[in-house]
């Protein structure tokens, strides 16, 4: 199957009329057959834009099959995104242009001069008309470009776009991190720098080649970002040994005297603010002890940057909660930290700001992962809750569920004008080891009506 061309098979649609002359759109429940709907974004006049995803298992990662569409007032999507021919779509965005942008990588057989990943930025506007800028890598200080590592998944890109701009995040080949910051429909490179350099990541595999919903192999290889109200860009990247000793070395910091070489501990995250006009602002060690935590996300709300995950607490199957770190985009010191316990094991995979200081997170809750291992349980229920400003939860939103003992997950979210939340995910999903499908699922609703 051409991964370019993956598209919802079938769409279902429940609508429910708010009252007669209410200003806000009606609520919608959406589904869309066979694939998962990893990331919801608004678009131009209260459409979305979704990112569709076909489940695999984890043998399968390193190639993601994604598809991208917009989704107007209707059930169907009206007009999708592809990557360039033999590039593999990664990630998707939205401007309030209408314009919608694509960040695509290829990985080819190093032969020679021949790097093995590119990268590709394309900018694509209603009319269909396209522009694609492929992104260089930058120079190292040294002039001696580190060797390409072994490079276990694709899913090592993002996009963050700033109304009409936009920031692209790469992990090259040799694991080294670099941002962009690209111009209006030109694309044009204002700047780019490096945010960590090469290191060695590992991968941990599931016995059996099981599906891995939590991304717990290939996580480490995420890059995470947002920007905030004025352009400051916001990157997160898991911390390891070996990522915080390279990380000093090239920057002449010292964020190793944070961490417990002796406990194997050397926290959760790595946060880089680079600002507007492309200067490194600071870089922090976050989340210690970190030995238990997961960041799967990285939000910025108001004046606060927040990590969004999951913790384990303990030694039984259940043992795991949501977790939520907040730090002062200023200074990117610590403000508060959170674990979350709704129902049996927790996580979150997104957060979206809210008014007041408060947010809305999602992911799941009411799984159990084996204590000794990878395994997680078919059986989850999509998780929504309103925190207020100190990440304490005020409200649990229900949403819909699909097949019993399956899996349900609500994995991205956003609020946009008049307080409309879109909320996308996946039903009748897999565990680790059960058959792998899924189908997706979008709630659009007024913030009221919860």
């Amino acid at each position: 199957m051409n991964p370019r061309n993956v598209l919802p098979l079938a769409v279902t649609l429940s609508l429910s009329c708010g009252g007669s002359g209410s200003p806000r759109p009606a609520p919608r429940e959406l589904e869309f057959s066979g694939t998962a709907a990893v990331r919801v974004s608004p678009a131009k006049s209260g459409e979305l834009l979704l990112l569709f995803e076909t489940l695999q298992p984890q043998l399968l990662i390193t190639s993601p099959i994604r598809s991208a569409g917009l989704l107007r007032a209707g059930p169907d999507i009206v007009q999708t995104y592809a990557a360039p021919d033999g590039f593999i779509l990664i990630d998707a965005v939205a401007h309030p242009s209408g314009d919608v942008s694509l960040l695509s990588v290829q990985l080819r057989q190093q032969t020679g001069a021949d790097y093995p990943l590119r990268a590709i930025v394309s900018r694509i506007s209603p009319d269909g008309a396209r522009l694609d800028r492929e992104l260089s890598r930058l120079p190292p200080p040294t002039g001696t470009e580190a060797p390409p590592a072994f490079i276990a998944s694709l899913d090592r890109v993002r996009l963050v776009a700033h109304g009409e701009d936009l920031y692209a995040l790469v992990r090259w080949a040799n694991n080294s991190v670099q941002a962009y910051r690209l111009e209006t429909r030109a694309l044009e490179q204002k700047w780019a720098t490096f945010i960590e350099p090469p290191a060695t990541l590992l991968i941990t595999g599931i016995i059996g080649g099981g599906f891995d919903n939590f991304h717990q192999g290939d996580g480490p290889f995420f890059v995470h970002g947002d920007v905030d109200s004025q352009g400051n860009l916001y990157v997160a990247v898991v911390s390891t040994d070996e990522l915080l000793t390279a990380h000093d070395a090239f920057f002449g910091e010292n964020l190793t005297s944070f961490a417990d070489p002796a406990n194997f501990d050397f926290g959760a995250a790595v946060l880089t603010r680079i600002a507007a006009d492309g200067s490194r602002t600071f870089a922090r060690l976050l989340g210690m002890p970190g030995r238990g935590k997961r960041p799967l996300t990285l939000r910025v709300a108001g004046e606060s940057a927040i990590l969004a995950g999951r913790v384990r607490t303990g030694n039984q199957p259940e043992s795991w909660d949501a977790w939520l770190l907040s730090v002062r985009t200023a200074t990117g010191d610590l403000a508060w930290e959170r674990n979350i316990d709704v129902q049996s094991g927790d996580m979150f995979w997104d957060v979206s700001p809210l008014s007041g200081g408060r947010f809305l997170a999602v992911g799941s809750t009411n799984y159990t992962q084996n204590p000794s291992g990878l395994s997680v349980s078919d059986a989850r229920d999509p998780l929504a809750v309103i925190l207020d400003s100190l990440g304490n939860v005020e409200k649990r939103i229900v949403l819909p569920v699909g097949p019993a003992g399956r899996g349900n997950e609500a994995m991205s979210v956003r609020v946009g004008d008049r307080d409309q939340v879109a909320i996308s995910g996946v039903h009748n999903a897999p565990g680790t080891h059960a058959p792998v499908f899924s189908d997706a699922f979008l709630v659009v609703r007024s913030l009221e009506v919860f």
